[in-house]
């Protein structure tokens, strides 16, 4: 029986350290193999403390996770500017590191030996020395980390990683401050392991190297993966499974000059099983959007409350740039480009391809920094900001390759890009639940009403991957919508569109324009320039050639012969 309880007890620990590892790999996308280290941090900071400075429970616990947290935010630093397979061995390198310095740590580490000796945990005169009396401080310390990382998965925050894993130029464009986000998971993701490290040290009264090394970080990998990535029960049962598993096999009849190969193979097998069935895991991702039974309330004046700029006279200069200029090398991108964009205006920027007009979008929104030249929104200048500041700042844009959040629904797709959330906010989450509570009935309302507004209510709880090209269209103008942006740049929003679906598009793009909205989009398609463009700028080499209506610049002799034929 003494038995079973152990077996109950490291799967405990081991719930602790797949949900954790989830929220980092399932969640925020970011592939590390260092979570074996975190772990090992929290274990050697309890043994040390507790064997040669003699500090009690629950101190070392605390202060372990704290320092694996702030180790975890400064591993996030790589993470910041590098990704996939790249991050995979920045943080292989720092699982080999942590596993060379506690081995050569000498008497600080006890080296290869370990540290024995480990004072167990004392509760009121409760001594936790075996695994009946310490079972119930597993499932409490499993209970805890599991509600934490729960707690951060189905908030706004966790929403928002899932953006980032998706796509992080498109999380970015909807205001979305990757940097921050990376540092706060990595720093949550390793404070959790080094609890389950902790309770370890605690519990064996020992800690040695071989407990942490690159198999034990692959094993978590594995038990994220059988449960299903981006689902914290999936770990919970990935954990679970991966831990009673071998154990149960033991009790099969086999020959003894065999019997563990074969418990191995027979392992291996039933894991690959398990996988060819369900691919996703045992249990699939599926939508943190509130389940709510409230829907928004169309009225007759809905369509006009949508995006509507207060203050603004239609014609008024929104954003001016001036004097842009870009270059990659000897490339010269954008050289010299002026462009005024105005409140209740639909301006089309056109020219061929590698004329620079995607260049120039990704300059107003901080996505390449300019040579030279100015960029000011209602006279604050732009220029330096982040991709994420400028959205905040009200100017968004979208993308030629769409980058929808294809994993996430429709209706997360709105909702992670509305602005001002305060379940953005790790603390918020933590420390203001009812506000962000509140906040997420009232934005799944707004977001249901972005969504009529383009005529996608009715897909709300479908997966974006599955919509229709036409929808996927549909989706990004709901998405830019929902950033609350002033200013809203569209890069070919209309292009592989038959004319049917164009007449049924237009009139959203011209509601936009009328309720405030300043719209600038590149098009290569003539007919979307001239039924719904106001006013053209016709770049060629990276400088504006024209400026005018769309049937000016259509009927200039020089530029019919240069670009329309």
């Amino acid at each position: 029986m003494e038995y079973l309880v152990h077996i109950a007890v490291m799967a405990c620990l081991y719930v602790i350290l797949a949900t954790s590892f989830n929220l980092l790999i399932g969640f925020a996308g970011l592939f590390a193999l260092s979570h074996a280290a975190f772990y090992a941090f929290g274990a050697y900071t309890t043994a040390i403390l507790s064997t040669q400075a003699g500090v009690p429970f629950p101190i070392p616990l605390l202060l372990g996770v704290v320092l694996t947290a702030g180790v975890g935010a400064i591993v996030a630093l790589p993470a910041l500017r590098i990704g996939g397979h790249y991050l995979v061995i920045v943080t292989l390198a720092l699982q080999v590191i942590v596993l060379q310095v506690l081995i050569n740590g000498g008497e600080f580490t006890g080296g290869p030996d370990g540290i024995a000796g480990i004072e167990k945990i004392s509760l009121f005169g409760w001594r936790l020395s075996s695994p009946h009396t310490f079972l119930p401080m597993a499932i409490f310390g499993a209970v805890v980390c599991t509600a934490i990382a729960w707690r951060i998965a189905r908030s706004p925050f966790g929403r928002a990683l899932k953006a980032m894993r998706e796509n992080e130029a498109a999380a970015q464009a909807i205001g979305k401050n990757i940097v921050l986000m990376k540092v706060i998971v990595f720093a949550f993701s390793a404070g959790l392991a080094a609890v389950a490290g902790s309770l370890l040290a605690r519990y064996i009264s020992y800690v040695g190297v071989d407990s942490f090394s690159i198999e034990e970080t692959i094993y978590i990998l594995a038990m994220v993966i059988l449960g299903g990535t981006g689902n914290l029960w999936g770990s919970v049962v990935g954990a679970i499974i991966l831990v009673l598993l071998p154990e149960l096999l033991k009790f099969l009849a086999l020959p003894p000059d065999i019997a563990d190969k074969m418990r191995q193979v027979i392992y291996g097998l039933i894991l690959i099983g398990i996988l060819l069935v369900r691919p996703q895991g045992i249990l699939g991702e599926h939508s943190t959007a509130p389940a709510l039974a409230r829907r928004a309330r169309k009225d007759a004046h809905a369509d006009e409350e949508i995006g509507t700029v207060n203050g603004t006279e239609p014609g008024e200069v929104t954003v001016s740039a001036r004097g842009l200029a870009k270059s990659f090398g000897g490339i010269v991108a954008v050289r010299n480009f002026d462009i005024d964009l105005r409140a209740g205006t639909i301006t089309g920027l056109i020219g061929p391809n590698g004329a620079g007009k995607t260049t120039a979008f990704n300059m107003l929104t901080g996505f390449l920094q300019p040579n030279a030249g100015t960029i000011e929104l209602r006279g604050r200048s732009l220029v330096g900001l982040k991709p994420h500041q400028i959205v905040r700042e009200g100017v968004a844009r979208s993308f030629q390759d769409l980058k929808l959040f294809t994993k996430m629904t429709v209706i997360e797709n709105v909702l992670v890009a509305l602005p001002d959330q305060s379940g953005d906010s790790i603390t918020s989450v933590f420390f203001r639940p009812g506000t962000v509570r509140r906040e997420e009935e009232e934005n799944f309302n707004r977001a249901v009403e972005i969504l009529e507004f383009v005529n996608l209510a009715d897909k709300a709880h479908e997966l974006a991957e599955n919509l229709s090209y036409a929808e996927e269209k549909l989706l990004v103008i709901a998405r830019l919508l929902a950033t609350g942006a002033e200013v809203l740049l569209f890069d070919e929003p209309l292009s592989g569109l038959d004319p049917a679906t164009l007449e049924e598009i237009f009139p959203i793009v011209r509601r936009l324009a009328r309720s405030g909205k300043t719209i600038c989009i590149i098009e290569h398609n003539l007919d979307v320039i001239r039924g719904l463009c106001d006013v053209a700028v016709y770049l060629d080499e990276g400088h504006a050639l024209a400026t005018g209506t769309p049937d000016e610049l259509v009927s200039d002799p020089e530029l019919a012969r240069r670009y329309f034929g």
